[in-house]
């Protein structure tokens, strides 16, 4: 949607060119070293503040290489469980059962310094449980292990987690907002479970490489706030579970900062350290 809608307004060709691997660094560093000309732009996520918490050994500062334009939106999370061995379960319960069995039960993540794998560090941390972290390849891997019994519990996005919920392979506990979902509205919130701290929502991002001319960045950031806040498209939006949550390129900056200040204390906590 992103790509269609900076097509139509900038009335340029937008390609979507997908550079997987090590945790989106390679993707990140592509768009550090490209030409500042406003022609490569990275689409990132909360990778670009989890990955200099955790590794200090890279070629590139997520931090200070890029122009920040725009976050452009926001997915709510939800702690889902597997139905068979929780499914008589809510919250409450489960929390005693976990509590009252260290190191019994496991989760996964989508690997080791994914945004899931340090959401479900600071749900230990608040709760002081001792739960068997299980990292896999890819989120949805996590996700596969938890509905198949391999893993007991996992953070997941809203928008692939549902269709699973509804079909009962996997069971929702609360989901990481303030308030409940309305792709959920029986599941309870963060705040409802007693965790207001595991508000934790996935954003996205638009940044051009460090040096790109202000009026680039202005005229990127302008053309996506036009194309994304149009009835339409914050409707298809909002019908795949994602928040239209627009701000430009001054307030992204900010946001950028006080993310990784998040994520450094919850990396730090919990000791987390990856040099790869």
């Amino acid at each position: 949607m992103l790509a269609e809608t900076l097509t139509r307004e900038l009335g340029e060709a937008v390609v979507i060119e997908n550079k997987s691997g090590a945790g989106g660094r390679i993707a990140m560093e592509h768009v550090a070293r490209s030409q500042p000309d406003g022609y490569t732009l990275l689409l990132t996520s909360p990778t670009l503040t989890i990955t200099p918490a955790i590794n200090s050994n890279l070629r590139f500062d997520p931090l200070t290489d890029f122009a920040p334009i725009a976050k452009v939106s926001e997915v709510p999370n939800v702690f889902v469980v597997n139905p068979q061995k929780f499914g008589q379960m809510d919250f409450n319960a489960l929390r005693k059962q976990i509590t009252s069995d260290p190191g019994k039960f496991s989760y996964g993540s989508g690997g080791a310094g994914s945004s899931n794998h340090l959401a479900f560090e600071k749900f230990k941390a608040l709760t002081n449980t001792d739960i068997l972290h299980v990292p896999y390849q890819g989120a949805s891997q996590a996700v596969t292990a938890a509905v198949g019994g391999q893993i007991d519990m996992v953070i997941n996005g809203l928008p692939n987690s549902v269709p699973l919920i509804k079909g009962k392979q996997l069971k929702a506990m609360f989901v990481l907002t303030p308030e409940r979902q309305p792709l959920l509205p029986d599941v309870p919130s963060a705040v409802e479970v007693g965790l207001p701290e595991m508000v934790i929502t996935t954003w996205y991002g638009v940044l051009a490489p460090k040096g790109t001319p202000k009026a680039i960045v202005d005229k990127v950031a302008g053309a996506i706030e036009r194309g994304l806040s149009a009835p339409k498209v914050r409707q298809k939006l909002a019908d795949n579970g994602i928040d239209f949550a627009y701000s430009g390129p001054e307030a992204f900056s900010a946001f950028i900062k006080a993310d990784y200040a998040d994520w450094k204390k919850v990396v730090t906590e919990a000791a987390i350290n990856i040099q790869n």
